[in-house]
């Protein structure tokens, strides 16, 4: 049976707010999402929660002319103009929760999941501050001394992009943002960043896929860490 790997938030209403909903709540939908075990359903392998203004509006929506294939739809009232219309981008996280989390409960009824492993998400997300931090690319030096993560923070209106090093027994050396994209659709950046290459074993590239963005970083260790020697480089 598939497992449900995706969740996306839908506003049938309108083409261009959908849009502009859909990218200022995917940090907190990506990050739920990022967090499911292994559930699964009978055919689907992503849940699409409609966003409606109530549940009266069902029965007028045809989910064959807007659902996402092999995606199983469910439906919460939502007020998608008030949230959009929120300052604080804390504020708009959560509400952006409580939408997935009911959304998800709809879905677990219909396939029999354990709510519990629900509940635990939902509470997982709020004590972690809604902060939605992952690794894009991971790769070892050539002599297996350190590591070099490529790390997003997935935000409201953006998805920052580091640089960090590390040695092999998890000790941060250092961490540089050094981009930042304002489309918060992650599977875009996942797909046009895919190289991540030891050049030597103080030195490291990072490129999109034709090789038109390269980040190459250098450094030394020395004696103390605040003698680091560390230069990011952009072509």
């Amino acid at each position: 049976m598939p497992i449900i790997k995706d969740i996306q938030l839908y506003v049938p209403k309108n083409r261009d707010l959908n849009w502009t909903f859909f990218h200022e709540t995917r940090c907190i939908t990506f990050l739920y999402s990022r967090l499911l075990p292994k559930l699964q359903a009978k055919e689907d392998k992503g849940i699409q929660i409609y966003c409606v203004e109530h549940l009266g509006q069902v029965k007028q929506i045809d989910t064959f002319a807007h659902i996402i294939f092999d995606y199983f739809p469910v439906f919460v009232e939502t007020d998608v103009e008030a949230i959009l219309a929120l300052k604080s981008h804390k504020e708009k996280k959560e509400h952006t929760l409580e939408i997935v989390h009911e959304g998800m409960k709809k879905a677990a009824q219909e396939f029999n999941w354990d709510l519990s492993v629900l509940e635990e998400i939902y509470n997982t997300i709020k004590q972690s501050g809604y902060e939605n931090i992952y690794p894009l690319l991971k790769k070892s030096s050539p002599n297996k001394k350190y590591v070099c993560n490529i790390v997003c923070h997935h935000e409201v209106s953006s998805i920052d992009v580091y640089m960090e090093i590390k040695k092999r027994n998890g000790e941060i050396i250092n961490k540089e943002k050094i981009f930042s994209v304002e489309n918060t659709d992650e599977q875009d950046l996942f797909s046009d960043y895919v190289s991540l290459e030891w050049k030597l074993n103080h030195k490291v590239e990072f490129a999109d896929k034709d090789y038109k963005q390269v980040y190459r970083l250098m450094f030394l260790e020395k004696d103390k860490p605040e003698n680091l020697v560390w230069k990011i480089e952009k072509n």
